[in-house]
């Protein structure tokens, strides 16, 4: 058994909180309460170097086979607060000495390599189950229907997320093809002004936190399905691995995504080439869309294309089973290998 503790102010944002992935890793991976048990220190943020470098650094020093690992599920916290997102290897300075440590993210570790479901659809199976019946729906609509639907939705586009504007928010690593969109998106919603469009989230609409409502994923598929042509699907950040449920949910919805992607970005693999309608530009620089755009009939094919073969993978257990194995496998290698 590898013993973890996890430490630190985001210590429930991290594999091991998950369920589904806890349950996996029962026979291989202990969760202790002290740091006296523990082999690993689990921390998730770079934030929790600055909150606790010291006290990390006392600890390593009464222990010396004690491991720290920064083990992020975010590259946006990485490219955004994190000096150096890339090294897997490193060590945080404090006022008693530099504090060794090693880093598992999107970038260092094939963690977050998915194969067919990315990781964050894993860590709660209501994500999954919600979309089921939506993709059962939209798998046997064909392309002339879909361009039916497309010509009579109520509404051009539909927007949910954080407005952003901070300069920490547009992180730009042009050597790893890593690149902050928060800021790229907010734009992008403020400059699509033509036709009818819904704005929704912080900074936008009225009403508290998404992230407080009793089901935020729930409510979104609600308000957008079957009413809109295009929906953002823009992450907070592109990285070549990093794949949330926001290209998902525009599917899911009825509408065609609105991405970002480069050319080796998972998205190719796992969703597709088409379907959807990619911004990727190094550097991402917003500009105005008019989501009165008609789709196309070739385009109108590849997405009813897409929604079947999505709707296969979600009804498929088997997906979800192989997929979890598969990211407990690597995640046990990985302690392992930090163990040794």
């Amino acid at each position: 058994m590898i013993r973890i503790l996890p430490f630190g102010a985001f210590h429930n944002r991290q594999p091991l909180a998950y369920a589904p992935i806890r349950a996996r890793l029962a026979e291989q991976v202990e969760l202790v309460d002290t740091p006296s048990e523990a082999q690993i220190l689990l921390i998730s943020h770079h934030k929790d170097l600055e909150l606790y470098g010291t006290r990390l650094l006392r600890l390593l020093a009464a222990r010396p086979a004690l491991r720290v690992v920064l083990l992020s599920e975010e590259p946006f916290w990485d490219s955004c607060w994190a000096p150096d997102p890339f090294s897997r290897y490193q060590g945080f300075a404090t006022p008693e000495g530099v504090l060794p440590y090693a880093v598992l993210n999107h970038h260092t570790s094939a963690i977050y390599r998915a194969q067919r479901i990315p990781y964050f659809l894993l860590t709660d199976p209501r994500y999954i189950a919600h979309y089921q019946p939506l993709f059962d729906r939209n798998a046997g609509r064909s392309a002339a229907e879909w361009l039916t639907h497309f010509r009579d939705v109520p509404l051009d586009a539909g927007f949910i997320g954080e407005k952003r504007s901070h300069d920490r928010h547009n992180p730009a690593f042009p050597a790893q093809d890593v690149w902050g969109l928060s800021v790229f998106r907010s734009r992008f919603t403020h400059l699509c002004t033509a036709g009818r469009v819904l704005r929704a989230g912080k900074g936008w609409s009225d009403g508290p936190p998404r992230q407080e409502l009793p089901d935020w994923h729930a409510d979104k598929l609600a308000l957008l399905d079957l009413r809109c042509r295009y929906v953002a699907g823009f992450e907070n950040t592109h990285q070549a691995d990093y794949l949330s449920e926001k290209i998902y949910d525009a599917f899911a919805v009825g509408a065609v995504p609105l991405y970002v992607a480069g050319k080796t970005h998972a998205v190719h693999r796992l969703v597709g080439p088409a379907g959807w309608l990619n911004f990727y530009a190094p550097p991402p620089k917003a500009t105005a869309f008019d989501p009165r755009r008609r789709v196309t009939a070739p385009e109108a094919a590849a997405y009813a294309a897409v929604q079947a073969r999505l709707a296969t993978l979600f009804q498929d257990p088997a997906a979800t089973e192989t997929e979890l194995d598969r990211l407990t496998t690597d995640l046990v290698a990985e302690f392992r290998r930090l163990l040794c």
